[in-house]
């Protein structure tokens, strides 16, 4: 059997932060008391003849474009590789540091941020130092880990809860990494799947909540890390037996990723195929068209029922903080669209493709079904933090995350922001699917 031409690394280290740090996630201004289970980046380097790149996970719940720019210029000096090569994930845990800003939620902890991005830079540089020749196989099982969280009242009103009839990408794709020359054994495992980390609910733990759990028992059972990556998790609870989109606290994180991991292990050891992928990225400029900003004299009269609560915590210093913003806006030259360099990775028949949100399923579903690629893995919260992507329909009903908007920036995404990241995001996989491959 010949080499295979695709070479892989994957290194970890760990990033967790004080106590007493204050934790991300929730308007309640928390503080670390314990470390449930430590935060960690793991880091998975690819390379072929042709191309490198590297993918970071990041057990924390945001990583703003900042944060980004800065890692990916700190990593390119580091090794050789195109910044924009470099894709940069957060799982979306809520308990770990505040690593932006957010209107009402907290600062971002530039503190903390000194210690982890060092850490981060040697965890590429190492699994960079020495990749080995691995061939890849691919499983796919459905998952009852998440539920769409938007609740339908009876009035019309949108709460956080469990909608059974709502859409949820059930999809769970794991990549497994195989040394490909005399030494046989598994690299590393990429587990992709779509939940949000709430199972632990506001308790003052720092952790990964449930998947840590999943990581940490595939991880026992085929002696090999695990890259974790979240997928279309926007409007996506953890299921759990409490029947909301929190659970209580470490019960509840252990009952999700127990469950994760026993669906994760069975399409583990279904895998009997292990194939010498080629590796391509594709980058383009996506433009994001924004809303029109509310009329001046509509953002007055709110800043005005918000006057005085501008160091208040939670939603009254949102609601000011962005009325200021529209005001200001409205005082500077027009802005009609976000442009956002979109980076896709391909694997073989896989394609990495990242969003700097959290994606609303009904989007990600579109993309799968439209694609080329026999699998679509759709990335939340990656390179950078726009809020929510949400669907036209969630624009109309509202709702947690419409309102979390404007906790970001005053300029909002316009109503059709679904369907140009879908139309978009399309071109960009049947350009690469066009290219020509590598030899």
């Amino acid at each position: 059997m010949n080499t295979p031409t695709l070479r892989a690394g994957v290194a970890r280290r760990s990033i967790t932060p004080e106590l007493g740090t204050p934790l991300f996630g929730y308007g309640n201004q928390r503080l670390a008391e314990t470390v449930d289970d430590g935060l960690a980046v793991t880091a998975l380097y690819l390379e072929s003849d042709n191309c490198n790149v590297c993918i970071i996970s990041l057990d924390w719940c945001y990583i703003d474009e900042i944060t980004v720019a800065e890692l990916r210029n700190l990593i390119s000096q580091a090794i050789k590789i195109a910044p924009e090569n470099v894709t940069l994930h957060a799982t979306h845990t809520h308990s770990g540091p505040i690593t932006m800003d957010c209107w009402g939620l907290g600062w971002r902890d530039d503190k903390y941020m000194e210690f982890a991005l060092p850490l981060i830079v040697e965890a590429v540089v190492e699994a960079s130092s020495a990749p080995v020749s691995v061939r890849v196989g691919i499983g796919k099982i459905q998952t009852d880990i998440g539920i769409n969280r938007c609740e339908v009242r009876v009035d019309g009103h949108i709460d956080l809860g469990f909608n059974e009839w709502g859409a949820c990408d059930r999809d769970m794709t794991i990549l497994r990494f195989e040394h490909g020359g005399s030494a046989p054994g598994t690299l590393a495992t990429v587990v992709h799947a779509g939940a949000h980390p709430t199972a632990r609910g506001d308790d003052p733990a720092i952790s990964r909540d449930w998947p840590g759990f999943m990581m940490d028992r595939v991880e026992q059972l085929t002696d090999a890390p695990v890259v974790f990556l979240n997928g279309a998790f926007g409007n996506v609870a953890p299921r759990t037996t409490i029947g909301g989109p929190s659970g209580d606290a470490g019960k509840a994180a252990r009952e999700v990723g127990l469950r994760a991991a026993l669906h994760a292990m069975q399409a583990w050891r279904e895998i009997k195929e292990y194939r010498d992928l080629d590796l391509q990225t594709s980058n383009a400029t996506m433009v994001l068209p924004f809303a029109d900003l509310p009329s001046r004299e509509t953002a007055e009269t709110q800043f005005a029922q918000y006057a005085g609560q501008e160091n208040a915590t939670g939603e009254g210093e949102a609601e000011w903080r962005y009325w200021n913003a529209v005001l200001q806006a409205h005082d500077s030259p027009p802005q009609t669209a976000r442009e956002w360099p979109q980076s896709l990775t391909r694997l073989g028949p896989i394609v990495f493709v990242p969003f700097a949100g959290e994606i609303f399923s009904e989007i990600a579903l579109r993309l799968k079904q439209a694609s080329p690629f026999a699998h679509t893995l759709c990335l939340g919260t990656t390179n950078g933090t726009h809020g929510y992507y949400v669907t036209r329909e969630a624009q109309v009903r509202g709702g947690h995350e419409v309102w979390f908007n404007k906790t970001i920036c005053a300029h909002l995404l316009a109503s059709n922001n679904d369907d140009v990241l879908v139309q978009e995001n399309l071109k960009l996989l049947q350009a690469l699917q066009d290219l020509p491959r590598p030899k």
